[in-house]
């Protein structure tokens, strides 16, 4: 009886699994989406922007959508092609990482970051936000042959990335802080946690080690806005 429930059970909460990575894919290219538009529909941003403005939002966006199509292929067992995809997934994190190092104080020298932000707070918003998403990455690139870390610690690291659009719609909610920034990424790995309690009835440690890296952007923030080397840099970067 026993053999029998598990051939049963072990299938099913395996593909509830994969659907519910699936619709997290959608929910957050869905959240990306709304915080951008709502910034160009309050004219805000406007896509006669420079060029390097374009090339990171390029690439962070064909990461959202290379995350969708991952977990679309494993929702429908296509596996070989997951694992070829995915090594292209790896050179396109490792290239938003430099991209998000390089332009990060670009964007400051050009002034275009919200007038709510100091260039200090900016620069180390960006920069921790984008060396967390290079940790999760790593880490699950690392265990990408133990698919149960692998994909749990991805879609930390896909969260992690999404701040840029939670911190717009904070912006113009007027609620903007390091701290909130932080604690609406939190939202989607505490739904994601809820989620694995209710189909493998417990919580996998990998949430535990990704809430962990994005919770700890928040107090790195604030130690980094009061660094006075980098306070020095955003000042020459911002004159």
């Amino acid at each position: 009886m026993a053999t029998v429930m598990d051939r049963r059970t072990v299938p099913d909460a395996e593909h509830l699994e994969r659907l519910f990575f699936f619709v997290m894919a959608l929910v957050i290219a869905a959240f990306v989406l709304t915080g951008f538009g709502a910034f160009l529909a309050a004219g805000i941003s406007s896509f006669r922007s420079p060029w390097w403005v374009h090339v990171h939002a390029l690439s962070f966006m064909t990461w959202i959508a290379l995350y969708i199509t991952q977990n679309l292929l494993v929702l429908r067992d296509r596996i070989d092609q997951h694992r070829r995809l995915g090594r292209l997934g790896a050179i396109l994190a490792a290239w938003m990482v430099l991209v998000g190092l390089v332009l990060t104080p670009v964007t400051v020298a050009d002034g275009r970051y919200p007038p709510v932000f100091t260039p200090t707070f900016f620069l180390a918003l960006d920069w921790v936000n984008i060396v967390c998403f290079a940790a999760l990455v790593g880490t699950a690139l690392h265990f990408r042959r133990r698919t149960d870390w692998h994909r749990r610690l991805m879609l930390c690291a896909t969260v992690s990335v999404i701040a840029p659009a939670a911190g717009r719609l904070l912006v113009l909610g007027g609620a903007m802080t390091e701290w909130t920034n932080v604690g609406v990424l939190l939202v989607f790995v505490t739904i994601a946690m809820i989620a694995d309690r209710r189909i493998r009835g417990r919580v996998h440690p990998a949430y535990l080690w990704g809430f962990g890296a994005i919770f700890a952007m928040a107090p790195l923030i604030s130690l980094l806005t009061g660094f006075v080397p980098l306070q020095a840099l955003a000042a020459r970067l911002a004159a």
